[in-house]
């Protein structure tokens, strides 16, 4: 094992990459490094999806349930945390499986991606705060429009902390948030990476995702929400887009019933499925695995767990 030596394992949600993520680390000696910008946060185990003691079935894993939700985490404070992560494994003769399905954060561990001019200002952050605040959202909007339309495009103008954030760092950078990261997705930051990902077709994905909520439910998740909001989780939070913070908390202000709150919880998670596999199919270099193809799985799991051991051993 080298210092330039990673798997990662990438895909949909309720996909199965933690068990397939498991199965690798079990196959080459490895441990798992959550990549998961809401399985960081305490608190919210049943809506964030982080994987029981039983499921871990003895593989180590990192990152996870460890930043209190009423804190702002970010992808640069990722970037650095998980690298030094998969530094200690690599110094413990291990191998590093980085498994999520946040993709910027993967983006931010695998590719040379300079989060330093981005990471925030502020003072900037205050100015664009006071002209919202005098002008209201759709003037700051239109202000970023006229710096960055394709940003513009991508965020909805009543999504206040994302214009601002937009805004900001196109006044760090001179770029869009997107082009600004984009610049930086040529050269691995680990020579030696090997992307797994794991899919459904579409229908058999979707049928997922919905059981998975249904089970969400029978496991608790109204209860969590509440608590968690009990606690002090707010809107602004970065942990509020954890699954069903938003729709629950319309349930508990009487705006929805469970079963309304519940039906946008599974449409959320399914629209959020799509969008992570659009992130995705951009990167060529992933080996892809689809669950729903039975016939061809075991052979090219087969073939991906012997590259594995060639590559690695």
């Amino acid at each position: 094992m080298t210092h330039n030596d990673l798997v990662v394992v990438l895909g949909p949600t309720a996909s199965g990459k933690t068990s397939l993520a498991i199965e690798i680390a079990k196959k080459c000696n490895g441990e798992v490094v959550s990549c998961d910008s809401m399985q960081v946060y305490k608190g919210l185990p049943i809506s964030t999806a982080q994987p029981t003691k039983e499921e871990m079935d003895g593989i180590k894993h990192h990152l996870i349930d460890f930043v209190d939700v009423k804190i702002n985490f970010s992808v640069g404070e990722y970037q650095t945390i998980a690298r030094k992560s998969i530094k200690e494994i690599q110094d413990r003769n291990k191998l590093p499986i980085l498994c999520g399905g946040t993709g910027l954060y993967i983006d931010s561990v695998i590719y040379n991606m300079d989060f330093a001019k981005a990471s925030g200002d502020k003072k900037i952050r205050d100015k664009y705060t006071k002209y919202y605040e005098d002008n209201g959202a759709e003037a700051l909007h239109k202000l970023l429009k006229e710096k960055s339309k394709d940003a513009a495009s991508r965020i909805h103008p009543n999504n206040i902390n994302r214009v601002i954030r937009a805004l900001e760092v196109y006044d760090l950078t001179g770029k869009g948030k997107k082009e600004y990261y984009n610049k930086d997705m040529k050269q691995l930051f680990y020579k030696n990476t090997t992307l797994v990902g794991a899919i459904w077709d579409r229908d058999e994905l979707y049928s997922r995702i919905n059981r998975r909520v249904e089970l969400m439910i029978e496991a608790g998740l109204v209860d969590e929400i509440r608590n968690i909001l009990d606690y002090g989780l707010l809107t602004e939070n970065t942990a509020f887009k954890a699954i069903g913070c938003k729709e629950l908390s319309q349930y508990f202000n009487n705006e929805m019933s469970l079963d309304e709150a519940i039906e946008k919880i599974k449409q959320y998670s399914r629209n959020y499925a799509k969008r992570q596999i659009t992130w995705f199919k951009r990167l060529n270099e992933v080996i892809w695995l689809n669950y729903s193809n039975k016939d061809n799985l075991n052979h090219k799991k087969t073939k991906i767990f012997t590259k594995l051991e060639n590559i690695y051993f």
